[in-house]
């Protein structure tokens, strides 16, 4: 109800408005984890530069006051724009968070938002402060990235059931001031991103799992490269993902997916080598190899004796002569 009355009677996003303190002189003082402290404003929190270096952003997930930040339920948090040592641009979010600022001075915050739920805000402003985009999600926001000349965007959603944002990844046309695509995550989360412009391509970067690139209508660019990449490094997701397609399967695929699933069948997680060898069992029993569905299914129940073929085991047992 409180957070109704204040959007009915303007005072949210009067909040949000920014304003041009013309602070000049700043001298900011770096710690690690992109923390900084500014001793003549009495700011410390969270900082992203541009990657010219010429525009820095701040945020602090915490009242006015700074008594009270995190969750809470009231107390706007706070941001700034610095261009060299003076704030050209600050205003107010309710639980500022993970920013990112381009050469333009663009920039992009999520917004946690007051209370309770799966929710947030993802918010794009101009280097004057204006804002540039607005988006209301049903499903926390995991990250963000913004290309380096400030014109893309692009966040990332947290699984959310029931809601048609879970799972997303949502592109942003700042010049445009809307959203232009989003798709299911299906390359896993990203750790990072990278956009090229001109070709309108944007990258998702994963530690352990490569570059993913995919256009701006949000089409994988080389979705059977990327498959037949993560099917050779046993990855289960993928391969469960080609089999329960209903596309067409050539010989190479095939020969990909059995060598795929033995990479899974020697890994080291155990949990992961029961589900890859019972899935082996039952690629081996559709093809009519029974006595190696057998030995896939036994090595399977030996490791997890809830992978749950011990009947299937037992009938394919006495089918052998």
């Amino acid at each position: 109800m409180k957070r109704f009355l204040r959007r009915l009677f303007g005072t949210e996003t009067q909040s949000e408005l920014p304003t041009r303190p013309k602070i000049t002189g700043l001298r900011m003082q770096k710690f690690g984890h992109d923390l900084v402290r500014i001793e003549s404003i009495g700011f410390f929190g969270h900082h992203a530069a541009s990657p010219n270096g010429d525009f820095h952003l701040i945020w602090a997930d915490r009242n006015r006051e700074g008594t009270v930040g995190g969750y809470r339920h009231e107390g706007h948090g706070s941001w700034s724009l610095l261009h060299g040592d003076e704030i050209v641009a600050t205003g107010r979010l309710e639980r500022p968070a993970d920013g990112k600022t381009a050469n333009n001075g663009s920039f992009i915050i999520h917004d946690r938002l007051f209370g309770d739920g799966l929710k947030g805000r993802f918010v794009a402003f101009g280097a004057d402060g204006a804002k540039l985009v607005e988006k209301e999600l049903t499903a926390n926001l995991i990250s963000n990235g913004l290309s380096d000349d400030g014109r893309i965007a692009i966040c990332q959603t947290a699984n959310a059931p029931g809601s048609t944002d879970s799972c997303r990844y949502i592109l942003f046309d700042l010049e445009l001031g809307d959203e232009i695509a989003r798709w299911e995550v299906e390359t896993g989360w990203a750790d990072g991103y990278e956009f090229d412009t001109t070709s309108r391509h944007v990258y998702l970067l994963r530690t352990n799992a490569g570059r993913v690139g995919y256009d701006f209508d949000g089409a994988m660019l080389d979705r059977k490269g990327w498959q037949i990449e993560r099917i050779g490094a046993g990855d289960l997701h993928v391969i469960r993902m080609v089999l329960a397609s209903e596309e067409p399967m050539d010989r190479g695929m095939r020969e990909a997916l059995l060598a795929g699933l033995h990479v899974a069948a020697q890994g080291s997680e155990r949990t992961l080598q029961a589900h890859a060898l019972r899935l082996l069992g039952e690629w081996y029993e559709k093809d009519g190899a029974i006595r190696e569905a057998v030995d896939a299914y036994e090595k399977a129940l030996s490791i997890d004796a809830r992978i749950g073929v011990a009947r299937k085991l037992e009938k394919l047992r006495k089918s052998l002569p």
